[in-house]
C-alpha cells in the first residue's frame, strides 16, 4: 500500500505523469521497485477513481504525455490510509512513505495511533517472553535434538532483537510526531 500512498501524496502536491512520479519516488526514498509493480499500483488507483487524467501534453515527434491528478475520493483515501499505516505498523520501514507524507494528516492523531500500536507490540513480545519461561515450552525444547534447540535459540534471539529494535524506532518516531509541528 505504501507505493499507492506515494502516488496519491505526490499527486496531492501537483499533477504529474507516471514516469515523473516513478523517478521522484526513486530519487526521494531508498527503495527498490519494479516498473511493473509501480504501473500496476498506478492503474489500480485510476480504476478505483482515486486519480484521473487532467491534461494531455502533445510534444512534436514524441508520444503524448498524460498528466494525472488526485480526486477528492483519492484525498480522503490518502488521509485514511496514512492513519491506518500508523495503526498497523510492525516494522518502521513500512512507515517510510507515511512519514514522508505527514503534511497531509494531523501528526498528533498519528502519534495517538502509533502509541497504541507500540503498547500492543510491547504486550505481544512480553507474552512471548513469558511463554518461553513456562514449563510447557521447556518440555517442547527438550523433545528437540541439540541442533534443533540451537536453531530455535538462534531464531528466538533474532526475533527478540528485531522486536526491541523496531520498538526503539517506533518510540523515536513517536517523539518525532509529537514534535513535528513545533
Amino acid at each position: 500500500m505504501s507505493l499507492s500512498l506515494f502516488i496519491l501524496g505526490s499527486l496531492a502536491n501537483e499533477n504529474s505523469s507516471p514516469y515523473q512520479l516513478k523517478k521522484a519516488l526513486l530519487d526521494v526514498i531508498p527503495i527498490t521497485i519494479s516498473e511493473g509493480k509501480f504501473y500496476y499500483n498506478f492503474e489500480a488507483l485510476q480504476k478505483k477513481g482515486f486519480i484521473e487524467p487532467v491534461e494531455t501534453i502533445q510534444i512534436v515527434n514524441r508520444p503524448n504525455k498524460t498528466l494525472y491528478g488526485i480526486t477528492q475520493e483519492g484525498r480522503q483515501f490518502l488521509e485514511q490510509e496514512i492513519y491506518n499505516s500508523f495503526k498497523k505498523v510492525s516494522k518502521i520501514e513500512d512507515l517510510y512513505i507515511s512519514i514522508y507524507l505527514l503534511k497531509f494528516i494531523d501528526p498528533a492523531k498519528a502519534a495517538f495511533f502509533l502509541e497504541e500500536t507500540i503498547k500492543k507490540e510491547k504486550k505481544q513480545w512480553d507474552e512471548y517472553k513469558r511463554a518461553k519461561d513456562k514449563e510447557e515450552f521447556k518440555e517442547r525444547m527438550e523433545s528437540l535434538d541439540e541442533k534443533q534447540q540451537r536453531a530455535v535459540q538462534f531464531i528466538s534471539e533474532h526475533a527478540f532483537s528485531q522486536s526491541e529494535h523496531n520498538i526503539y524506532w517506533m518510540e523515536k518516531l513517536l517523539t518525532f510526531l509529537k514534535g513535528f509541528e513545533e
